[in-house]
Order: C-alpha cells, then sequence, then structure tokens
C-alpha cells in the first residue's frame, strides 16, 4: 500500500475535483461519529461486558478472567472485533437489540466534521463531485446534518427495501445505510451483518465503477463489505482507494486493500480531517445559522396564518374553540414573535391597542431586528406614519445591517412611498447580497426591474432565481407571466398563468383580480377572455382591488395585439389599481353584459 500523510490527501483530494468527470465516494465508520457522542464499538464492548457478567453470574468480580473464558478471541486493544458475540449475548431478543441500538443514538446532533462534510457535500463547486456516502453507521448524522446545516435535502436508503431507488446525481446527496437504521430493523449481530443484500451488492458494485473510494473512521470488521469489495472488478474505483485510519485491519478488508494498491492515509480523527479539508477546499464561511431563525420564523408565520384564517371564519361553537387554541398557542410564544402575535390580532380592529402591543414589546426586545422591521410595516401599512416607518426600517437595520428581509422591506418603502427609485434599487441589491436565495426580496426586485427600470431581461432574470427559491409561489408566478405577457411570450406566459391561478389561495384576492386580467388581455380564446371578465366583474364589484399595480405594459400589449375593448382594457387596468372607480366601467355594454348567460 501507499502511504500518505492527511495534508498530502486532502491536497491531492481537492486536485483531482477540477477534473469535471471525477467523483468520489465516503465510506463512513463508527469512528466519525465519536465527537458527536456516539460512542466507538470498542468503547462500547468494555462498557457492555461487566454488565453482561452480572447478567451470567450477579457479581463484576474477576472480570478479565470470566472475559478469557467466554470470550477466548477477545483483545482489549482491538475490543470491537468483540461487538457482535457481545451485543447478541447482552441483548438476547430483537426487541432489545432494538431499543439499545436507539438509545445510543438518541439526541444526538453532528458535530463539527460532519457539519464541514454537509458543505463539501452541496457545494456549489465541489458538491458533484462527492455528494455519495456509504455508511454502516445505524445513526442519522450525515443527513441531519445536510438538514441542518445546508439547504440540501438528501436521498437516504435506510433499508434494502429501497435501494431500487438509488440514482447517483449531480445535484442530490445520497446516503446509503447498508447495515440499517436506529429506528428500522438495524443489523449488528454476526449473522445479520455477515451478506449484504443481493440487490444492495449489485447497486453498489455498479455505482462504485466510476469513483474514487475514501474510508473514514471505518474498522473493516464486516464481512459483508469485504465480500462485496472483493467482486468488484479489477477496472473499478478508478480514481483510487484511500484508508484514512491509524492502521490497515489483519483481516479480508486489509487484504483486499493491499490487492488494490490503496493508499493508507495515516491519520485517525474524522475532526481533524475535515478541518484540513475545510482549509484545503477554501470555504470562506461556516454554516449560516440564520438558517435557525428561518424555520422559527416559516413556523411562526405559517401559525400566524393559520390564526388569520381562524378568525375569518363565520361565528360558530367550532371557531370559538379554534380562537382559544390559537390564544393559548400565542401566548407559549416567549420571543419577539408573540408581541408580533399579539399585535397582529389587533390591527385591524383595534390599531391603537395593537401599537400598544407593539412599543411594549419593543422595551423588552429593543434591538430585535425582526420585530422593529415587523412595526415599521404596521406603521407604514395600517397607521399610514411613513416618517415613524423609516425610523423603524433605519433601526432595524442598525440592530441588523445584513437582515435580507428588513433591507427588502426598507427597499419597498423606498420605492412606492418615497419614490427613491435609486435607493430602492440600492436596498434590493444589498438584500439579494446579503440572502441570495431571498425568494420575496429577488421577486420585488424582478418586478421593480420590469415596471420601473423597463429592463425586462434582467427583470426576468430575476424572476427564474426567485422560482428557484420558491417554486410554488403562485405571487411570483403571476407576476413572471404577466412580464412574459407583456413581452408577446404568450405560451409560456399562458402556462405560467394557469398554473398560477391553479396555486392561488382564496385569500389572494387581489394576485387572482390580476391574473385574470392578464388572461383577459392576452388570451385569444373569446370564451375564456368572456369567463375571465366575469371574474374579474364578480370581484371588483365585490371591492376586490390591487392598489398600484401597474398593468400598463399588459393593456399596450394587448391593444397592440387587437384586443377587441381596448377603452375597457385601459378602465379596467386604471380601477383595479384603485386610480379609477368602477362606476366608470358601466359605460361599456360589454362590461354592462359581463356573467350573463345571454351575453
Amino acid at each position: 500500500m501507499i502511504e500518505m500523510q492527511a495534508s498530502e490527501f486532502v491536497m491531492r483530494l481537492r486536485g483531482k475535483m477540477e477534473d469535471p468527470e471525477c467523483r468520489f465516494t465516503f465510506f463512513l465508520g463508527a469512528g466519525c461519529s465519536v465527537s458527536s457522542g456516539i460512542p466507538a464499538a470498542g468503547t462500547l464492548v468494555k462498557s457492555w461486558l461487566p454488565r453482561l457478567k452480572m447478567f451470567k453470574t450477579r457479581s463484576e468480580d474477576n472480570l478479565d478472567e470470566w472475559v478469557k473464558k467466554e470470550f477466548p478471541d477477545y483483545a482489549p486493544e482491538n475490543a470491537a472485533l468483540s461487538y457482535a458475540p457481545v451485543f447478541k449475548q447482552l441483548f438476547d431478543s430483537e426487541q432489545e437489540q432494538q431499543r439499545e441500538i436507539e438509545k445510543l443514538v438518541e439526541e444526538k446532533d453532528p458535530g463539527f466534521g460532519y457539519g464541514v462534510l454537509a458543505q463539501i457535500m452541496s457545494h456549489e463547486r465541489c458538491g458533484r463531485h462527492c455528494n455519495f456516502v456509504l455508511t454502516t453507521n445505524f445513526d442519522n448524522l450525515v443527513a441531519d446534518a445536510l438538514y441542518l446545516y445546508t439547504s440540501k435535502k438528501p436521498l437516504v436508503i435506510l433499508h434494502e427495501s429501497l435501494i431500487g431507488f438509488v440514482r447517483l446525481t449531480r445535484t442530490s446527496p445520497l446516503v446509503i445505510k447498508l447495515h440499517g437504521d436506529a429506528l428500522l430493523a438495524p443489523r449488528s449481530t454476526a449473522e445479520q451483518t455477515r451478506v449484504l443484500d443481493p440487490d444492495v451488492e449489485e447497486v453498489l458494485i455498479r455505482l462504485l465503477r466510476e469513483t474514487g473510494l475514501v474510508f473514514i473512521g471505518y474498522g473493516g470488521n464486516d464481512r459483508s463489505i469485504a465480500a462485496m469489495l472483493h467482486k468488484l472488478p479489477r477496472d473499478s474505483l478508478p480514481l483510487g482507494i484511500y484508508w484514512v485510519s491509524s492502521s490497515v485491519p489483519n483481516n479480508d478488508m486489509g487484504g483486499w486493500l493491499e490487492s488494490r494498491h490503496a493508499t493508507w492515509v495515516q491519520h485517525h480523527d474524522f475532526d481533524e480531517l475535515m478541518l484540513l479539508v475545510r482549509n484545503e477546499f477554501e470555504l470562506e464561511k461556516h454554516p449560516d445559522f440564520k438558517r435557525f431563525e428561518k424555520l422559527e420564523k416559516t413556523y411562526s408565520e405559517t401559525f400566524k396564518s393559520l390564526s388569520d384564517k381562524v378568525a375569518a371564519k363565520p361565528e360558530s361553537a367550532e371557531k370559538r374553540t379554534l380562537e382559544k387554541a390559537v390564544e393559548q398557542a400565542a401566548r407559549e410564544f416567549t420571543s419577539w414573535i408573540g408581541v408580533w402575535l399579539e399585535a397582529s390580532r389587533y390591527e385591524k380592529t383595534d390599531p391603537e391597542r395593537a401599537d400598544q402591543i407593539y412599543q411594549e414589546g419593543l422595551k423588552k426586545f429593543p434591538q430585535s431586528a425582526d420585530l422593529l422591521g415587523v412595526y415599521a410595516g404596521f406603521l407604514k401599512t395600517v397607521r399610514k406614519d411613513y416618517g415613524g416607518a423609516e425610523g423603524y426600517y433605519q433601526r432595524a437595520l442598525e440592530a441588523d445591517p445584513g437582515y435580507a428581509t428588513a433591507l427588502g422591506n426598507y427597499a419597498n418603502f423606498l420605492w412606492t412611498i418615497r419614490k427613491d427609485y435609486e435607493g430602492a434599487e440600492g436596498y434590493y441589491r444589498r438584500a439579494i447580497e446579503a440572502d441570495p436565495g431571498h425568494a420575496t426580496a429577488l421577486g420585488n426586485y424582478a418586478l421593480f426591474l420590469w415596471t420601473i427600470r423597463k429592463d425586462y431581461e434582467g427583470a426576468e432574470g430575476y424572476y427564474k432565481r426567485a422560482l428557484e427559491a420558491d417554486p410554488g409561489s403562485a405571487i411570483k408566478l403571476g407576476n413572471y407571466a404577466g412580464l412574459l405577457l407583456a413581452r408577446g411570450d404568450y405560451d409560456k406566459g399562458l402556462s405560467m398563468l394557469d398554473k398560477a391561478l391553479s396555486l392561488a389561495g382564496p385569500d389572494e384576492q387581489a394576485l387572482l383580480l390580476e391574473c385574470f386580467f392578464y388572461r383577459y388581455a392576452h388570451h385569444r380564446d373569446e370564451d375564456i377572455r368572456n369567463k375571465s371578465l366575469a371574474r374579474i366583474k364578480e370581484m371588483i364589484e365585490a371591492g376586490v382591488r390591487s392598489p398600484g399595480w401597474n398593468l400598463q405594459d399588459n393593456v399596450e400589449r394587448g391593444v397592440k395585439d387587437g384586443h377587441p375593448y381596448p377603452g375597457l382594457l385601459q378602465t379596467l387596468a386604471r380601477v383595479i389599481a384603485d386610480e379609477a372607480e368602477a362606476q366608470e366601467l358601466e359605460g361599456f355594454d360589454v362590461w354592462r353584459k359581463a356573467g350573463r348567460e345571454d351575453g
């Protein structure tokens, strides 16, 4: 075997990844999980033996003599080799075995090493080369690290029955748990781990034909793994085999490594290795812990939407029960979110009380950028106190200059209220720089580029990015459809419009109104236009409006393309934007007839 130091290994690994076709597979053993709080096999054996002797002899005395007699092959310096027989004797039923494994891995979180590994696996440049993990571990630390520290969602194969779903892609991480999962039929005994399922073996042989293989924290004591590796064709693993450990096992695995001229990387600490990887691969940032703040905010925002939906229900015994449940849940939020939820209950019915709740909350959380920003929005939209709103937007950004939501909201304020277009564009760019995947900032900036700058190409680019970040957003789909239709891209625009209409909820009436206007302005089918006009009339008569919404580009395109009622189209746009009274529409015969069966 070739011998190599860890620093040379990570440098070579990065160099190989310069090849666009290069792919590596990480094979992780129990040694990787020790720093995350899960004991290694040898440590477990040493802790289990006294318990087993107590069961057998009702005493822990003379432990060493008893162990020599019961387990003649036991060696304290390599206790891990006795894992399977000790485990089976101590936990003599499958139920007990499962319970012990669950206990070992429960409430364990991935540490530094797994965090770096997750970053590499999901890295924009490197991830496509090394996003495949094989592991004999029962824990979920690889998948948990990807969920917690990155935005990538891995495919985890935790049972042989799922092996048919394996696809090695360039974008999605793949984790195959060779001995099962702690919560689903884990395999620990010698009998259970002697052979791999034939389907699993077949898939692994196929997947490993074109990759390199890096073993980390693995003891090499599983006969089934060694047997599978011996079956690999000689031309498999063309990018090399690396055994990262303080020693090479003296067994079938060691024999295979030597027969394949593997490289022995003389290093045993997983976290230290990942530290070298982090430095060599020049990862500029640690995981974004604001992700957890986003999760909290998503949770609270969906709760607020739920409470708003409950408040809008007609009076009934069920509504009163739900309202009590909402009040109880709202009281149990202990952060700034509790202030926001309490104040929002009164924003429409008693703005003075809502204002008071916000002010009292800001005394408790004076540096909460979230609460400062929410209060700024309340002053802008409810109180119409634009001077006060601007002051609180600025305070929110003083508290957290890189807070993308506050940056984007202040940009909206500068655009729509101050008409400071230069300032607005600057803040939109800062918001997107702070969070390149902030779907709302991307969508709003796209709308700004379309309606203010008339930069249709730039707007389209930002709409695409916004929909990559939030593909199920009816608002962004509807707005993008409006842009495409204004540019004359009818097939794509109408298709996207149909999708937006199918996704829009009943509480998104302004969006629905805009979308039906786009359909009325651009569709060539007269029946669809008539039905769209009927829906528009329904909503306008119900008081639905989209104040300030600029539909002029779509009016001009509709007129240019020969819309049969250009005057009505122009007046509709002004009414929808709340710039004209609905009464003006009565001057059009087609409007008066809209919705009638004989119309």
